[in-house]
Order: structure tokens, then sequence, then C-alpha cells
């Protein structure tokens, strides 16, 4: 039977958005983070995953309730999420690394606990993998605990036992694991993805990002305008020799705008023209 590819739900993230990364509960929100450039913002979303409803956005992240905003209202970020909760991080100052974690319900918004002192490493089946940042003796130090997700309590204190962290850090689960996502790779000429994509009669792309589940392949096929030299962006899926659906997702760009597309239990999630969220079943 052939497949068909049915508009899920579409989400708007404005004009001056930029969106930046998404997440899946297991609960079955979605969030995701946009960064809004003129104003300097970093804002936060969540979207009931099935039917596209709008839970919370624009969600500013505070250093308290009623607080200032936490990382001068840009610095944050996405850390995490588990079953029902999101978790924000900020950046330690003039520095890359992370620090603090703030637990959000995905379906509300509501603050459920904050810890600035902690930075967080990786999920375990026991808990939150976390440190806290020291310094001794002008060297940075880390002390390791494992703290309850669901509080922030600490449960024990591994402390800075190398042995015993790095054997922790291999119970880790990845992220995509995790949330069931399937992230596509880049394709050669001559792999079975492009000459899949030759058969529905897609052109030989220059750069194209594949993914493949049940004899359906979706692409991100990236073109350079041989006068102008911008890069053209298109999100393609191909079943059986036909073209089944197509949406030029970037247009005139300066770079491919590559890491834009994702598959999640048959749901194709992509994002056009970097402010705008769309979820095809395939």
């Amino acid at each position: 039977m052939k497949p068909e590819c049915r508009l899920r739900w579409r989400y708007l993230a404005g004009d001056d958005a930029m969106i930046w990364r998404l997440m899946f509960t297991r609960s079955g929100a979605l969030v995701g983070q946009k960064r809004c450039l003129t104003q300097r913002r970093s804002l936060f979303f969540s979207i009931d995953d099935r039917s596209g409803q709008i839970l919370f956005d624009d969600y500013l992240l505070l250093i308290s309730e009623g607080g200032v905003p936490a990382g001068e209202g840009w610095f944050t970020g996405i850390e995490t999420v588990s079953e029902n909760y999101v978790y924000f991080h900020s950046y330690q100052e003039s520095s890359p690394e992370h620090i603090g974690l703030w637990a959000a319900d995905a379906a509300t918004g509501r603050m459920v606990w904050f810890r600035g002192d902690i930075v967080y490493c990786i999920t375990i089946d026991e808990g939150f993998l976390v440190y806290i940042p020291s310094v001794f003796a002008g060297f940075p130090e880390r002390n390791y605990l494992i703290i309850d997700p669901l509080t922030g309590r600490e449960l024990r204190r591994p402390g800075n036992d190398s042995g015993v962290i790095n054997a922790l850090r291999l119970e880790a689960v990845f992220e995509e694991e995790r949330q069931e996502v399937t992230l596509p790779e880049f394709a050669v000429d001559g792999s079975v993805q492009c000459r899949m994509l030759r058969g529905a009669g897609v052109a030989a792309p220059e750069y194209a990002e594949c993914l493949t589940v049940d004899n359906v392949t979706a692409a991100a096929i990236h073109e350079r305008h041989p006068s102008s030299g911008a890069w053209q962006s298109t999100l393609c899926i191909v079943h059986d020799g036909q073209l089944l659906y197509e949406d030029i997702i970037a247009g005139k760009r300066d770079a491919p705008a590559v890491n834009s597309f994702l598959l999640r239990n048959r749901g194709l999630y992509y994002i056009k023209e970097a402010s705008e969220l769309i979820v095809v079943d395939i």
C-alpha cells in the first residue's frame, strides 16, 4: 500500500524567532527553544505532540519566581526531559559550560524545583548524574552527585572517584534513544538513499541528509545556485520511486540548512525558514 503524507500540525514561532532545539517528553509534549535575535531573548514553548495544541509559549526562564531572567534572558537552553518535566540550564559566566537546573512541568510551565549550584551530566536509571563545580588551589574540581529528577534532592554522592564516575557514564542512554528519535545522516553519491531519490525524479544533490523507514526515504536536498552561490534546501519524501511530498525549507541562504528534520513514531518534524515547525505523518 502506498503511504500518504498528512499534515499533523504546524507551529509559527514568530517573525524574529529561530527555532533552536526540540525535545520530547514521555507524556506526549514536544518542548522547544526559540531564539529571538532582535529582542535578544531565549524563549521556550511546549506543544501537545498529537493535537498541536500549544501548552505554553514565549516562556522566559527566571532565576526564581518573580525574579530576574536567568542568563540575562539569552544564555539559557534545554538540558533534557523526563516523563512529564523539561529541564532548563543557564551558562557559567563568560563560559560555554552550563550551570543550574530548572525543572518545569511540560504541560503548564509551572516551575517544580530549581538548583543553581549543579551542572547536569547524564541520565541514568538511578536519576541524574550532576556535579557541583568548585576551584581548589586555582584548579577546577567537580564533586559529583546523583539527584532525584522529580525533586532535585540528593540521592547519593559518588564524589570525584574517576573510576566510579566513568562506570556511571557507561550507564547513560543517548537522548535520541531515550526520546525515540531518528536523526538523518549525510548520504554519499551512489548510496541506496541517493539511488532512491534519483528513481523518484529528484536530481542528484550536492549535499543530502537522509533517513529511511519501511522503504520511505526522507531527505533534505541542499543545492547551491550556480551564479549567486546562495543555498536552497528542499525536503523530499519518496517511496518506491514516487515523490510523495516536497517543500522548500530554506531559500537564499549563505549555508545549507542542515539538521532541520527528524523522525519520531512515523511523524516527520521539520523546520521551515528557521521559524516554522511542521509535522507530517508518513
